[in-house]
């Protein structure tokens, strides 16, 4: 009889552990990925990534709260914290929430403004179960398929182009110079050339090969539906796009010695760009993507441009604890300061 106890007790134990182990495996296991999958928009990521939309929901960088981790409806209504890491590079797909992090340190806040961070991060899409896929000092990250790329700085290398797989079983080192991850588009990565005569390349996910795609002086390439739109630093700083099926330029808006485009972002069918110039005409614009229909949003020394489907967020770079929406493609472009509790 003693001995059946044992045996039962035994077996109980078995089943219980078995469970256990098998729990472990399902919490642990990794959902990949299709190929072609993407995390952010290019124009979001060039802005530090503060903002990402993802199944009517925007994940975002709280800049009332330390920029920690946050979630709220594509309304901007119900907004929740999903953890205590300060973020930028946010990148969304499937099962997780991709991110660099920075928990703003005394020590550590001047390398915020340079835009480097501690580390590569992925976490579930409620904030738990943070894991870091790279540790050390990073900078823009992106997600193409099953890999992160980003900028990786290191004590032999200060600033080098990485991928890490989603797992964070795998860091390969793909090139010294420090190429921007940011515009990802069907397994290809196209950025402007940080040295030499600024071209747009292109990077292969899957050959490994980079060409070059455009001979031009350029600076923030992003391809979008057929055109690469960039900032050509040789036309005083003009916004353009070049077609890429034709083969022709177009000038969207002309820069001159006084008054330069310095950021953008395109979303849809509008284009939200930075301008630089006198201070009546420095501030935040919107205009079609063809250059058409200028209007102005906000006069002043912008920063941080975001667009969701719906509104798009920036902070005057005086006041970056404050964020500001307006709408991304309606006909109102009133500016409104929004909270976020």
């Amino acid at each position: 009889m003693k001995k059946a106890i044992t045996i039962g007790v035994l077996s109980v134990i078995s089943i219980a552990l078995a469970v256990l182990i098998f729990i472990s495996v399902r919490n642990n296991r990794i959902v990949y990925n299709n190929d072609n999958a993407v995390g952010n928009t290019a124009g979001n990521l060039n802005n530090g990534g503060l903002f990402c939309e993802y199944n009517d929901k925007i994940y975002f960088a709280n800049p009332y709260d330390y920029n920690k981790l946050y979630v709220m409806d594509s309304d901007c209504t119900n907004a929740m914290k999903l953890n205590d890491d300060s973020v930028g590079s946010i990148n969304v797909c499937g099962n997780y929430i991709y991110y660099v992090k920075n928990n703003f340190k005394q020590e550590t806040i001047g390398t915020i403004f340079r835009g480097q961070f501690f580390g590569v991060y992925r976490c579930d899409l409620n904030g738990e179960s943070p894991k870091a896929l790279y540790d050390q000092l990073s900078g823009i990250i992106a997600l193409s398929g099953n890999d992160l790329y980003y900028q990786h700085y290191s004590d032999t290398t200060p600033l080098a182009f990485h991928k890490v797989d989603i797992a964070g079983k795998k860091d390969t080192k793909i090139s010294d110079t420090p190429y921007s991850p940011a515009c990802v588009q069907n397994q290809t990565i196209y950025f402007s050339d940080p040295e030499g005569k600024h071209n747009v390349l292109s990077y292969d996910t899957k050959s490994g090969r980079t060409s070059v795609v455009y001979d031009c002086n350029s600076y923030l390439a992003d391809v979008e539906n057929g055109y690469i739109y960039y900032i050509d630093l040789s036309k005083n700083y003009s916004l353009v796009r070049y077609n890429l099926s034709n083969k022709t330029l177009e000038q969207l808006y002309a820069g001159t010695k006084d008054s330069k485009v310095i950021n953008f972002n395109v979303y849809g069918n509008k284009i939200f760009f930075q301008l630089e110039g006198d201070s009546a005409e420095t501030g935040l614009y919107r205009m079609n993507i063809n250059g058409t229909q200028i209007d102005p949003i906000a006069i002043g020394n912008v920063t941080n441009i975001h667009c969701t489907s719906r509104y798009t967020f920036f902070q005057y770079y005086e006041d970056q604890g404050v964020l500001y929406r307006v709408s991304t493609s309606g006909a109102d472009t009133s500016v409104e300061q929004i909270t976020i509790k």
